[in-house]
């Protein structure tokens, strides 16, 4: 999910257990087209009050639509993706353009989210120890299992500079991160919002150091069950999201338990393993493609080698990712590995001195020549300075 490090963990950190599945899987960013009648009146609250109070909201059940629109200034990605697509998930999808993903949530252990195509669906299902993956697509179905305990909707990332020992209330926590976050940060309550028909606050996070790209990210909070029901990232000195990601419309009504409930449809096949080739789906299929949940970020790979490095801190950090990390991950369906990470990177770069360059509203990524890739929320110049020195800004 571009921008940098730190915000991305204080976003996932903002989500709530179970929201952060509807919000952020995909890592996914949204327009949202609020139903907005004026700015709501509501109780004054403090940054820290209203971090507290997202921080202790855990709704029963919730369900809605979310439309997500990313307006990065990229190029236009070549169309890497299987046949009348529109709703594959591949990275395409996921930077550019605008997108409809409905949700449902019912605790820990039932989610189900529907990223929709104009022609097309893909589903993610989690239901106890059952994980789906369908995208209408090629028809194919991925089914792997998960611990009974395991919640896949839920993370609780540490802010950097936050104690490790535990807070005695949701509001020394707040106080804690508004801390963690002080040094590079300044964070702020600004006019209420009306978000899918709901009034909510808006807390304000904008980098202290203006060598960032990202100017500002606003998150709206909803008055009643203090859910984020709105993300918005800003570039440096735009008056319109680069990225968004919000409900267009929301229900905190437990859904019913038949939402949760996969069967795989009649002649759709499980990814091709081996020499056994897809194995046909029918109405009754019980046996898929089978593996073991792995989640955090030390599970991507077992190596040091391909392991991330971040060079500085804060806002202006950069990521030096080594190119056996990205090489071998196909994010676009494409047979001949032009869906590869690093491919897509390729085929939408501009050549410049020692390797290619991708510039985009929030986010810088430099290709250099030897497949090694830096990512920061920084310009050209100043990422590839930290690329020519190999030190933080």
């Amino acid at each position: 999910m571009i921008g940098s490090s730190r915000s991305s963990r204080l976003t996932r950190w903002l989500l709530p257990a179970g929201v952060a599945a509807a919000v952020a899987v995909a890592s996914f960013a949204s327009t949202v087209v609020a139903r907005a009648s004026g700015t709501p009146k509501l109780a004054p609250a403090t940054a820290a009050q209203l971090l507290a109070a997202v921080h202790n909201a855990h709704p029963a059940g919730m369900s809605g639509t979310i439309v997500e629109t990313a307006k990065l200034g990229l190029p236009s990605l070549p169309d890497i993706g299987p046949a009348g697509g529109g709703s594959g998930l591949s990275v395409e999808n996921l930077i550019t353009g605008s997108h409809t993903i409905r949700v449902w949530y019912a605790g820990p252990t039932k989610q189900r989210i529907a990223l929709l195509g104009q022609l097309s669906e893909s589903d993610i299902i989690h239901n106890g120890t059952d994980l789906y993956i369908y995208q209408s697509d090629g028809r194919t179905v991925t089914h792997d299992k998960v611990p009974a305990s395991t919640d896949v909707a839920s993370g609780s990332p540490t802010l950097p500079g936050m104690s490790t020992s535990p807070a005695k209330t949701p509001q020394q926590l707040a106080q804690q991160a508004l801390s963690a976050i002080d040094p590079t940060t300044t964070v702020t309550v600004d006019d209420n919002v009306r978000v899918a028909g709901r009034s909510a606050y808006q807390l304000v996070l904008e980098p202290k150091d203006t060598r960032s790209l990202i100017g500002s990210v606003r998150i709206a909070v909803d008055s009643a069950t203090s859910v984020p029901l709105r993300v918005q990232i800003f570039a440096r000195g735009a008056s319109s999201p680069a990225l968004q990601i919000g409900f267009t419309d929301v229900s905190f009504n437990v859904p019913s338990d038949s939402v949760f409930e996969f069967t795989p449809p009649p002649g759709s096949t499980t990814p091709a393993a081996g020499a056994g080739g897809p194995k046909v789906a029918g109405p009754h299929l019980t046996t898929h493609k089978e593996g073991t949940f792995r989640g955090g970020p030390g599970d991507a790979t077992s190596t040091s080698s391909g392991k991330p490095t971040v060079l500085g801190k804060g806002w202006t950090a950069v990521v030096k990712l080594p190119s056996s990390a990205l090489d071998g991950t196909n994010l676009g369906g494409s047979p001949d590995g032009r869906g590869s990470a690093l491919g897509i990177l390729n085929q939408i770069s501009t050549p410049v001195t020692g390797g290619h360059i991708v510039n985009s509203a929030l986010a810088t990524i430099f290709i250099a020549d030897d497949g090694t890739v830096y990512v920061g929320a920084v310009d050209q110049a100043a990422l590839m300075q930290v690329a020519s020195t190999g030190h933080g800004l």
